[in-house]
């Protein structure tokens, strides 16, 4: 699903140059659950941002189901985003003065549903998360995990093959992020792909296979055993 060629992603200029990415090469299949590691200033940011085509490498190619997204433009880099990858971050980026289905359905609203079919998906995938009955709480009344919760809700109104969580359990207590993790492993069991930033072992340890990043350059891709939550 995911091929890496080659990929560089270099800030500032000459004289100050900063290599975030050096000559990664990877591939991720359909239905895989990746962990991405390593320190801060590693690189693992600037990679899952590319990989999200939110950023385009300086060189190299991302090929994403046979799209190469180095030859298109914005407008086409956003139809491909918003059909094949949900998004779940550490800061949740909801909105907090209004309700959790109000944020849920925001991208079905964007993508012009009805929204009285909008609120019936939403509410499959809000039950399917266990947070139904917090579906019109205003986000700023409800805890962090389910704020987590929430954002990945609203990850899966688009129906994404690839969900990329970037340090998804950073703001959450230790319960929660056993919560979280444990949605993410039985969304991978329907099928999702799914890719984690982290740089908490133990939390890239639950994932199926563990990429490891240093500098810029990565420096291990291992399958492991995964632990279940």
């Amino acid at each position: 699903m995911i091929t890496l060629k080659g990929i560089y992603k270099i800030y500032g200029d000459t004289d100050n140059e900063v290599i975030a990415l050096d000559n990664v090469n990877l591939n991720i299949e359909s239905g895989e659950y990746v962990s991405i590691m390593g320190a801060s200033g590693s690189g693992k940011s600037s990679l899952m941002h590319i990989m999200g085509l939110l950023d385009k490498p300086t060189k190299g190619e991302y090929i994403l189901d046979g799209v190469n997204t180095i030859d298109i433009n914005e407008k086409e880099l956003s139809s491909v985003r918003n059909k094949y990858i949900g998004f779940v971050f550490q800061a949740f980026n909801l909105l907090p003065r209004t309700t959790v289905m109000e944020n849920v359905i925001l991208p079905l609203i964007y993508r012009g549903e009805n929204t009285e079919i909008a609120e019936k998906k939403a509410m499959e995938i809000l039950k399917k998360l266990g947070i139904d009955k917090r579906a019109y709480f205003k986000i700023n009344q409800i805890s962090g995990g389910q704020q987590q919760r929430v954002a990945i809700a609203r990850a899966l109104t688009q129906d994404p093959t690839l969900i990329l969580a970037d340090e998804p359990t950073g703001n959450v207590d230790s319960k929660s992020t056993l919560e979280i993790i444990k949605i993410l492993q039985d969304l991978n069991d329907e099928g999702h792909s799914i890719v984690i930033v982290t740089h908490e072992e133990d939390i890239g340890d639950r994932a199926k296979r563990k990429i490891t990043l240093k500098d810029g350059l990565l420096i291990e891709d291992k399958i492991i055993k995964q632990s279940r939550v």
